[in-house]
């Protein structure tokens, strides 16, 4: 790591390290797999540490396969909740469709799907590169421009509460930052697409569905006439925690609010695809 002065003083920080900004699971991933092939890296996290907002829950085999060699397959699942089955089905009728994962044992080593919060994934390899210089990962620390120059590309970002302005430099830049992603925007790519005027409502609750609804499976997409949710079972010390997730269209009414209400402990976010906030009545 070299300083170097530039016009006004500010010092810019030449990092002979691959930045990522994010440290979520892609940037998590990417930073571990570039430390295991002895090519340092740099991660950078606005959050103070790793986050445990509702978000992704589910490890499917490919990935389970893929992590293996680095000694986090065993220590998901023994923090997870292995699914043999997987279902889509008719929440008024219980008709279903099964999918059962052990057919195809003959073509993964992990012929489920593992049911275990991201946070949990995201400090393992936290944990795991705690002591090891390859791979530096920083909290608190917001990049708020990206540009690319001929031989390196620049990063302007802020830390703490402060936020002090700092310039880094880095041969290589990595963007994991998500939908809002600040690398994308700063250099101008386009995230094209479009948005379903929907809302998704995701709570954590510990209401045990399976002595309610006969045949769940660890993982059930359910249909119903209000509205689609699924039901995502997952592994907690002091009960089975459902993972439930419910898409209705804006100013509707989430079917799951009656499961909401039975709930004794629960956890709800809102997250809208479209530009507009959500309302609710």
């Amino acid at each position: 790591m070299l300083r170097a002065r530039v016009g006004g003083g500010r010092a810019i920080i030449r990092m002979d390290r691959v930045i990522i900004v994010g440290a979520g699971p892609a940037g998590l991933t990417a930073g571990m797999l570039l430390a295991e092939n002895d090519i340092p890296a740099l991660i950078l996290e606005a959050e103070a540490s790793v986050s445990d907002d509702l978000r992704a829950s589910t490890f499917h085999p490919p990935t389970l396969d893929m992590l293996k060699p680095y000694g986090l397959t065993e220590k998901l699942i023994a923090q997870g909740l292995i699914s043999p089955t997987w279902q889509i089905r008719m929440h008024a009728t219980g008709e279903k469709a099964l999918f059962d994962l052990s057919l195809i044992a003959n073509s993964t080593g992990h012929p489920y799907r593992l049911q275990c919060e991201q946070g949990k994934f995201c400090r393992l390899i936290v944990d795991k590169f705690a002591d090891d210089d390859r791979l530096e990962i920083q909290f608190g620390t917001t990049v708020t421009d990206v540009s690319q120059k001929d031989e390196f590309v620049e990063l302007a970002i802020e830390r703490g509460e402060r936020q002090t302005v700092e310039m880094l430099t880095a041969p290589y830049v990595i963007g994991a930052d998500g939908a809002g992603s600040i690398v994308r925007e700063s250099l101008g790519l386009e995230f094209e697409g479009s948005t379903y005027p929907e809302t998704t409502v995701l709570a954590s609750t510990t209401f045990p569905f399976h002595d309610y609804i006969d045949g769940l499976s660890n993982v059930s997409y359910c249909w119903s006439e209000g509205g689609n949710f699924a039901l995502l079972r997952l592994r907690d010390f002091r009960a089975s925690t459902y993972f439930v997730a419910t898409t209705f269209r804006l100013m509707g009414t989430p079917p799951i609010s009656r499961v909401l209400e039975s709930s004794n402990r629960s956890c709800v976010s809102t997250r809208s695809t479209s530009k507009k906030p959500a309302t609710f009545r």
